[in-house]
């Protein structure tokens, strides 16, 4: 599929940083390999943010409960999320975050997936992806049993609370306009990264 052989390119090219900034400091250099891996793979913009300014809203579960035909039947999106208290609880682990935005023909997913295993890959153990839409890998998705795919599937950013509009205003890209959950057009992910 595309995003393989999207990947497959973005592997064979090396980061290299202009000669001023080999010598900043590692998390730097990180930050900015993860930036441009993230627009190898399809991203239009890549940011590494500080998690205060991540919007945890408890009005998120509302959309969600009352608004999408997904709610309660999907892993990946409520009632089997973190919710916004679980999730602001995390968030204090975390120091940064790498945003992402992507065309919609891009599966953000595959990309969140592909960054925190290459955060991983790198010690960041506890890196971990989040996507923009609602997990497609199973249909109908395996709620009786467990996750067939845990290794690919992430929960949605508004699943857990995430008010996805005012934490892009707050980092700056009010220039991508109001962003609806879960729809074709979404394509808003994050990476938790340390």
């Amino acid at each position: 599929n595309s995003n393989t052989k999207i990947q497959r390119n973005c592997e064979n090219k090396k980061f290299m940083p202009p000669e001023k900034i080999k010598a900043l400091p590692e998390n730097i250099m990180l930050n900015q390999e993860l930036i441009q891996e993230a627009i190898c793979l399809g991203c239009t913009k890549a940011k590494v943010i500080l998690t205060k300014t991540i919007s945890i809203a408890n009005w998120m579960k509302l959309q969600c409960q009352y608004g999408c035909s997904q709610y309660g039947s999907l892993l990946t999106c409520p009632p089997y999320t973190p919710d916004s208290e679980e999730m602001s609880e995390v968030l204090i682990e975390y120091d940064k975050a790498l945003l992402i935005n992507a065309s919609p023909e891009v599966n953000v997913r595959e990309i969140v997936v592909h960054l925190e295993k290459r955060l991983k890959d790198k010690g960041f153990s506890k890196a971990f992806g989040l996507s923009a839409k609602p997990c497609d890998l199973c249909d109908p998705c395996t709620i009786a049993t467990n996750c067939q795919f845990p290794e690919k599937a992430r929960p949605t950013l508004q699943a857990c609370g995430i008010d996805v509009n005012e934490t892009i205003s707050s980092n700056g890209w009010d220039d991508l306009g109001k962003q609806s959950p879960c729809t074709p057009t979404h394509a808003i992910g994050m990476v938790l990264m340390y």
